[in-house]
């Protein structure tokens, strides 16, 4: 049977274990944490697997089959739960959403619907929905906020770290939400003018952990799967069937 002792703690006993000698580090977090694991490693030559967050971005195609997916609410649901589940402090949760503005006022209803399924009308009563870690998290959250226009929700309480549900719209690359990895129940939504600027917008941020696409057009998930996304995980979002052939053509 073999041991592994596990340490408890926050940042003075995690800089000294990066003081100890290891014959290899993995780390799991941000990407200004990573620097400083990278830093301390270097000191014993240590090799590192690092494994950063970021801004994970959904992209949601206009040639979407809207009525389909609205009347089941199939995509919006997966971005509603994947973006407030634990408040949005997930590390694959959707940071932001990229979408033509000829749909933006669409996808703001439906997530609002998903988020009334989900959390009732009053989220901070609702036992599904959490709280923000603590309270310096509850300030940085709600400083992201200062320059973006809020679509949706915006209830908080701070002395019990509670954010409820945000949709922002109409958000801007050089906003304050969009310059870190949120890590909270803010949802960004950036107009684009199609999936060429999408991609674009993506590479030239961090590497994220996750990409969420979402369309019914095969044409899409081709773009996707050979575009030379600075990604590290896809999740492509079939809302047919025959996609599938046509992504088995994209890794042929």
């Amino acid at each position: 049977m073999e041991l592994y002792p596990v340490v408890t703690g926050g940042v003075p006993e995690t800089q000294e274990l990066l003081r100890q000698r290891f014959d290899h580090i993995f780390y799991t977090g941000n990407s200004m944490v990573g620097k400083v694991i990278m830093e301390a490693a270097a000191k014993h030559l240590t090799p590192v697997t690092l494994e950063l967050g970021g801004k994970s971005p959904c992209y949601i195609d206009k040639n979407c089959d809207i009525s389909i997916a609205c009347r089941s609410h199939l995509h919006l649901i997966r971005i509603t739960w994947g973006k407030y589940t634990n408040c949005g402090q997930t590390c694959i949760a959707p940071d932001y959403i990229l979408c033509e503005p000829s749909i933006q006022d669409r996808v703001i209803e439906e997530v609002k619907k998903s988020i009334k399924d989900f959390y009732t009308d009053n989220p901070k009563t609702c036992p599904d929905y959490g709280r923000i870690i603590n309270q310096r998290h509850f300030k940085r959250i709600m400083g992201l906020l200062k320059d973006s226009t809020v679509a949706a929700g915006g209830d908080n309480d701070e002395s019990n770290c509670f954010i409820g549900p945000i949709v922002l719209r109409d958000v801007k690359p050089e906003a304050a939400v969009m310059q870190e990895e949120i890590f909270g129940p803010l949802l960004p939504i950036l107009p684009v003018s199609g999936l060429d600027e999408a991609i674009k917008f993506i590479n030239k941020g961090e590497k994220p952990l996750a990409l969420y696409v979402f369309s019914a057009d095969e044409k899409v998930y081709l773009s996707i799967t050979t575009a030379d996304l600075h990604m590290c995980n896809f999740l492509l979002n079939l809302l047919y069937s025959n996609s599938k052939n046509y992504l088995q053509k994209a890794y042929e």
